[in-house]
């Protein structure tokens, strides 16, 4: 056990001995999960969400004495593979955590722990209060304490609480829970072996079949951790495009009602610009480049029956405003395609630099093994023309790195579909496009300064001659005396004699 301990401790030091360190617990995990939860079950979910959807995730915990201290690390080893699932971060998911017994403890606020690393290493640290199950209390505090715009909680985001505990409750749960619940916090409730099944319905929002989870023992938790990851992340969704080539094209569709989670299509009219920005960027897609009727597989689905009035600066399209409307005249629905979230940073201008994908968060791209092919593409997905050069360098940051897979990158599909994993320690890709303006200077502008200096060039050759030709008899004759060396003022007297010896 001692040496567990002290890798986990060694582990601790660096975000990147750590993930080798889950490596390595990956691969003994399958015996020594149970034995070693703690150290052993910090696994990254096996269900990612891939949402870009914001959303502020309170956990209670119960921590009564009546759970032992070995299913006390299996919570924990829960907790940990639940975080794992998420895109961490202040723009994307936040997740505060509240232990109670007697009393409800706050661990940590939402916006206390800003990355995935700092999360799993608090949940690491967490320490079981023990004591009795006031889970009514500790519901009351959540609202009271927790939902606050000053501890985290962002006014565009989603709003979840998720109770664990393993039995009946000493207090009242109804009245909080239903206080949580019009506050528009949607609450999942997890039950362990002596629960009050008919007190965690109650909590639990509906429908139940997504929201209410029942186990026999602490060891099923794990079971039940990617079920859970699902149905959270798919309540977090409530825009999609569907039928395209990728995640950020398709059909534009938005969830109608969350019990049945129904989805219908959006009408394209008056569904403008502003509005499609606005999905974009929901969808952490980056500016919208198709907005067109009818383009992705036209359905008779249902179709959204009111219509968006977008600023354009929303995060999502939710927050926009919206009128009722009544009809779709042009029986078309929307089809958006928005390019691919991709830059290039540290450059002289936007088409060269440190190439960088945003998938949750903007991080470079592992040039190990990029070509000169997948270069073209990331230019073209840039609006830059051929790539002029390819290279790598050392990163001085330490900043893990998105490893992209150059074969689905040149089939077409979208960069996000392309990522696999994030690497450390690797060269970092450096790529500079040619600029369209670059482009239209080599193609139009030179073409046409090198065509109009042809033409003065040939005005001021026409002009010279022309004034040749018209020149006085008089300048002639002075040119042909310079030309045979003699002035005008020595020929004279030479002209006079000439006279002279004629009379």
């Amino acid at each position: 056990m001692a040496f567990f301990e002290n890798v986990v401790n060694i582990a601790w030091m660096d975000e990147k001995l750590y993930l080798y360190y889950l490596l390595f617990s990956f691969v003994f995990s399958g015996n020594l999960c149970i034995m070693y939860p703690t150290i052993l079950c910090f696994l990254p979910g096996s269900q990612e969400c891939e949402t870009t959807a914001k959303a502020d995730i309170v956990l209670l915990v119960d921590g009564s004495g009546s759970i032992g201290r070995s299913d006390f690390e299996i919570i924990r080893s829960f907790l940990a593979g639940m975080v794992s699932n998420f895109n961490i971060g202040p723009d994307r998911v936040q997740i505060g955590l509240i232990q109670y017994s007697n009393n409800p403890r706050t661990e940590w606020h939402l916006n206390t722990h800003q990355t995935k690393y700092s999360l799993l290493k608090a949940i690491a640290n967490l320490v079981q209060l023990t004591g009795s199950t006031n889970t009514g209390r500790a519901l009351n505090s959540t609202l009271q304490n927790n939902f606050k715009p000053n501890v985290g909680m962002r006014a565009d985001s989603k709003k979840i609480a998720v109770l664990i505990t393993d039995g009946e409750a000493n207090d009242n749960t109804l009245l909080p829970s239903q206080k949580l619940k019009d506050a528009g916090i949607e609450i999942y409730a997890i039950g362990v072996t002596r629960v009050n099944k008919k007190e965690l319905s109650y909590i639990a929002s509906d429908p139940k079949e997504i929201h209410l989870y029942y186990v026999s023992d602490f060891s099923s938790l794990l079971d039940i951790a990617d079920d859970l990851t699902i149905n959270i992340c798919n309540s977090l969704e409530f825009v999609r495009l569907v039928n395209g080539t990728s995640l950020c094209s398709g059909r534009l569709e938005v969830k109608t009602n969350q019990s049945t989670q129904h989805w219908s299509s959006v009408c394209e009219d008056d569904f403008d610009q502003m509005d499609a920005e606005v999905v974009c960027r929901e969808l952490g897609c980056g500016a919208p480049s198709v907005l067109q009727g009818a383009l992705y597989r036209e359905v008779e689905a249902p179709m959204w029956t009111k219509e968006f009035q977008c600023g354009g600066n929303e995060s999502a399209l939710l927050n926009c405003r919206s009128s009722d409307r009544n009809t779709c005249s042009s029986r078309k629905a929307v089809g958006l395609t928005c390019s691919d979230p991709v830059r290039l940073v540290g450059g002289w201008s936007r088409c060269t630099g440190t190439l960088e994908v945003k998938q949750g968060d903007w991080r470079p791209v592992d040039g190990s093994d990029q070509t000169w092919e997948s270069a073209s593409v990331y230019c073209r997905k840039l609006s830059c023309s051929s790539p002029l050069s390819v290279g790598r360098r050392d990163d001085s940051s330490n900043r893990s790195a998105w490893k992209i897979n150059s074969d689905c990158v040149q089939s077409g599909s979208g960069l996000r579909e392309c990522v696999t994993q994030l690497s450390w320690s690797s060269p970092v890709l450096e790529l500079t496009c040619l600029h369209p303006a670059a482009v239209i200077i080599r193609l139009v502008v030179l073409p046409l300064t090198l065509l109009l200096s042809t033409i003065v060039i040939y005005f001021i050759m026409k002009v010279q001659a022309t004034r040749g030709q018209m020149s006085d008899p008089q300048e002639n004759i002075e040119l042909d005396y310079y030309n045979l060396g003699v002035s005008r003022a020595e020929g004279a007297p030479a002209e006079e004699e000439g006279h002279q010896a004629a009379e």
